[in-house]
């Protein structure tokens, strides 16, 4: 399963985005999820990758992004990526799980 977890600060700042695992959804290279997953993530990361304050941290299979940025394109950013997240969510929760820490 794919685990997602993000945190919020007390100014509706997104400061936090957790992203680990494997859906197990079908054999590696034909996992649908893991690749929408992927895209999206890779996406958000190529975005923020030059933005003073992101911090991205990559290992197998763990992603970890840490906002310290007060920028609201980055806030904006962050909620697309959640709103596309529970999307695939809603239609394959038994392989990912999104939440608020």
């Amino acid at each position: 399963m794919i685990k997602v977890k993000y945190s919020v600060d007390e100014d509706q700042y997104y400061t936090y985005l957790d992203l680990r695992g494997h859906a197990d959804f079908a054999d590696f290279g034909k996992d649908l999820i893991c690749a929408s997953v992927s895209s999206i993530i890779f996406g958000l990361m190529n975005a923020l990758d030059e933005i003073e304050g992101v911090t991205i941290k990559e290992l197998n299979n763990h992603i970890e992004i840490i906002n310290e940025s007060k920028l609201e394109e980055v806030n904006h950013y962050f909620k697309l990526i959640l709103i596309q997240l529970k999307t695939i969510e809603e239609s394959y929760g038994e392989f990912i799980k999104v939440e608020r820490k």
